[in-house]
């Protein structure tokens, strides 16, 4: 689990931060776990009007080991806790409002509101975009990457717990988890 989690996060974070210009997320549906992982990665994220996001892993004995960085910065502390220890699912609309999304669009629009963005961003000066990016991300990321194999060894562990192996089965069988609490 580690080496995977090594692998999606923070390589997911050094090619997104190596790119020297800026990505755009388009989500449509549902943006759970890894999805909302993925996006968060991006620096701009255009969601549609239907869209959905939760933190839903502690439903299943886990913890949503990056967001554990980054969305207290974003929404808070209290904000964030509720969030990443309650995982209530909440609309786009919301998500825009607290800070997690860039744009809410129709649904129908998602795909070219992206291409749009990435467009507008690509038109401006290369040299512009890729300090003012790095120096964004230095200013504003505060030792993300740094954090990362905490949340990572946090998470790994975690998952060789009974509790997340009876989340996961509970998850499958779809009844409630009866957490044995090791």
């Amino acid at each position: 689990v580690k080496r995977f989690l090594e692998k999606i996060y923070i390589e997911l974070y050094d090619v997104q931060n190596g790119l020297g210009k800026p990505s755009v997320a388009a989500v449509r549906g549902a943006a759970r776990g890894g999805g909302i992982s993925i996006a968060i990665s991006c620096d701009m994220i255009v969601a549609g009007e239907t869209s959905s996001f939760s933190y839903s892993e502690i439903h299943v004995g886990l913890i949503p080991a990056i967001h554990l960085i980054h969305l207290p910065r974003l929404v808070g502390r209290y904000r964030a806790f509720d969030l990443l220890f309650n995982g209530p699912a909440f609309g786009a609309n919301e998500a825009v409002d607290i800070g997690i999304v860039s744009r809410v669009v129709i649904d129908a629009e998602v795909d070219a509101t992206a291409w749009n963005v990435a467009h507008q961003l690509a038109g401006r000066s290369p040299s512009a975009m890729r300090i003012g990016r790095e120096m964004f991300k230095l200013v504003n990321d505060h030792g993300f990457r740094n954090q990362l194999p905490h949340v990572i060894n946090a998470f790994a562990q975690l998952s060789e717990t009974e509790d997340a192996k009876e989340g996961f089965r509970a998850f499958v069988e779809k009844r409630p988890p009866q957490w044995p609490g090791r």
